[in-house]
């Protein structure tokens, strides 16, 4: 399947939903080992170190996306200027 900027835009849509669900649930289960105070502690960290690298690589793909349109768009208009140079059809 073509990547284009509505796939990735997608993608990264079904991605921050998955963290949101498993945010709940993780911690749900967090709750329940309350005598362990450092584990939760440091598997609260680590996923929201996970979760803000996720929503910073979300942040770039949807640049990426721009920049991919853009392209396209240059690539389109250069296509029409040589198929117009030539006399063809666009």
């Amino acid at each position: 399947m073509m990547t284009t900027p509505d796939k990735l835009r997608a993608d990264a849509a079904k991605l921050d939903v998955f963290l949101e669900m498993f945010e709940s649930t993780y911690f749900y289960f967090l709750d329940m080992a309350e005598g362990e105070a450092e584990k939760r502690d440091r598997g609260a960290l680590a996923f929201y170190e996970i979760k803000d690298r996720v929503h910073a690589l979300m942040g770039e793909m949807e640049e990426f996306a721009g920049h991919m349109e853009v392209c396209n768009a240059i690539f389109a208009v250069n296509f029409a200027n040589c198929e117009a140079e030539k006399g063809g059809a666009v």
